[in-house]
Formats: C-alpha cells, structure tokens, sequence
C-alpha cells in the first residue's frame, strides 16, 4: 500500500464496525488494515485525508453519527452553492463514487444535514455488562411485584445500640448469604424506579463500558454497590432498601472524574453531570421526602459517588485516562 496515504490510526480494540458500514454505504475507496498494534484507515487519494479527518475527530468525540454524514460530489462551485444544503444524493451522484479505485474529485462531505445525538451510539456487542445491568433493574422490579424478594434484600435491624458483629447483614453471613451484600441494587420498588435506574446506566454507563472495557466496568459495579449498600445499611439500619442508584451514582462520579482528567471526552454532556449532582444534594437535604413523601436512599448514593470518584481516580493513575483522550496519532506513510 506504498501508494496509500494513512488518514486515521485508531485502538487496535476499538469497534470500527460503523466506519465499516460508513465506508460501504459510501462506496468509499478506503481501507482499514492492522499496523503497528493499530488500526489504520487508508486512502489512495492524500486529499481524502484532509476532507475526513474532521468528520472522524467529531466521530470520536462522540459528536457525530457516521450514519447521519452524506458524501455527495460536487461538480463545481457554483452548483454546490446552489444545492440545498441536505439533499440526498441521486442515484446519478451516488454512481459517480462506484468502483472508484482513486479519490471522487471534488467530493464533499455533509455532516450537517442531520442534528447527531449528544451520545455516542455504541454497538449493542460493546456494552454487555450495562445491557445485563438494565435488564435486572427490571427483574428486580418484577420479583418484587411477585413477593420474591426476600433471599435479595438484607433483613432490617434495630437502630438502638447497633453493632455490625451482631447485625442482621452479620447473620446473613454467618448462614452463607454473602450476596446479600449485593443484591438490595436488583430490587426496585417501582416500575419508574426501575425506569430511572435503566436509563442512567444506559446514558452513563455505555461509554465507560465500550471505552474502558467490561472488566473495569465490573470492578467498579462490583465495588460501588457494596460500598452503597454498606453505607444505606449502617445509616438506617431499620429500614429496607434497594435499588441501583448507588451504582448510578457511581458511574457519575466517574464520569465527572474523567471529563477533569480528559476534557476532550465528551461522551456524556457535562450538563448531565450537574444535574445528577444537584439531585444528589437536593435529595440530601430531606427536601424531596418532605414534599413527596417518598423516602431516597441518600446514604447509597452519596456511597456510589464517592467509592466511584476514587476509583476512577485510581485507574486514571494507572494509565486508563488513555482510553478517553482523544488525541490520536497519524502517520502519513504505511
């Protein structure tokens, strides 16, 4: 490929399935092959770089849907200003980019004829943990539903003289029940409960799985909701409690975390940041119960935060920050 100008070096892990779609959808004369532990995206034309990389930047950024850009040939100046902007292309201008074994002179990417979403769509195959963590916010509402909760949740204790050695959740484990230091993030009491949960793990969740993998994930599933869970249970001991939110909650805490370390991340607008923490706060200050009588596990949220913060932390101190810059390199020769 010594003809060939390199327009794109990405992860050797990352999905490229949507460029893959993108290209044949185009009928583009590019490449994508494997070099140096990357994978590089080719082009027989030094042109097409230049007209690409933005769409591709704005691509990782998470900015722009590939299947939201529209490749058209322009034939000349004057016509192209006179097109509206956003047509589809004819099927006379799609043919001009069959078969193509050199760069369509003059063509032109539109990336503005549709307004992306502010998430980035990752492939269903890239997020399996988060998949399997929504579908048990409904499993855990509908088991509830069922009076089948009683081997999830931890058994309430009195609040007078409370001691952990000889608490309920200590008694659970004394019979073996270690999950049950889990699985109170399983039950939801309601089907909006379950509804929330799901969708914050969705919109939060996906692109941590997909950019850090589904074994950091865990770890910070794993990690969060025991940490919640232990934190709603040693401050109200008497009262029975679940839900997902501390994990949630930790998934924002990560999230803010990594929008400071890597600002150019910009998977998940930061306004959503804001609001999860101003909800944590309004919740906090019993505000919320008062009016509406329901009661917010705040002790799992604040819990779900903070162990999630730090655990970004860590793992941006051990070099995952990587996985969420932005700035990838080029070479312009194979």
């Amino acid at each position: 490929m010594s003809d060939w100008t390199a327009v794109y070096q990405f992860p050797i892990d990352q999905d490229l399935s949507e460029l893959a779609q993108f290209i044949a959808r185009g009928r583009l004369p590019l490449r994508i092959t494997e070099e140096n532990n990357h994978q590089v995206l080719w082009a027989p034309d030094p042109r097409l770089k230049s007209l690409l990389l933005p769409v591709l930047e704005r691509w990782e950024a998470g900015t722009l849907r590939l299947a939201d850009v529209r490749i058209e040939p322009v034939r000349d100046g004057s016509e192209s200003d006179q097109r509206p902007e956003g047509n589809v292309p004819s099927s006379d201008d799609s043919g001009a980019l069959e078969g193509a074994g050199h760069a369509p002179a003059g063509a032109e990417v539109r990336a503005d004829a549709v307004s992306p979403s502010p998430l980035p769509n990752w492939p269903l195959q890239a997020t399996p943990l988060c998949l399997l963590l929504i579908g048990l916010c409904f499993v855990g509402w509908f088991l509830l539903r069922e009076n089948l909760v009683q081997g999830l949740v931890i058994y309430p204790d009195r609040r007078e003289d409370f001691e952990l050695a000889s608490s309920t959740l200590a008694w659970h484990w004394s019979q073996g029940e270690y999950w049950r230091l889990w699985s109170p993030a399983v039950v939801h009491f309601s089907l909006p409960h379950a509804l929330f949960n799901a969708l914050g793990v969705w919109i939060l969740g996906r692109s941590l799985e997909a950019r850090a993998g589904t074994l950091a994930l865990a770890v910070l599933v794993l990690v969060s909701a025991a940490v919640s869970n232990l934190a709603q249970y040693l401050w109200s001991p008497e009262i029975v409690f679940g839900g997902m939110s501390g994990v949630v909650y930790a998934l924002v805490g990560a999230v803010m975390v990594l929008q400071r370390v890597a600002p150019r991340w910009s998977d998940v607008p930061a306004g959503i940041v804001m609001l999860a923490v101003g909800w944590l706060l309004l919740c906090a200050t019993g505000l919320f119960t008062l009016i509406f009588g329901v009661g917010v596990a705040n002790a799992a949220h604040l819990g779900g935060f903070i162990s999630g913060s730090l655990l970004t932390v860590l793992y941006c101190l051990l070099g995952g920050a990587r996985n969420f810059s932005l700035s990838r390199g080029t070479t312009d020769t194979p």
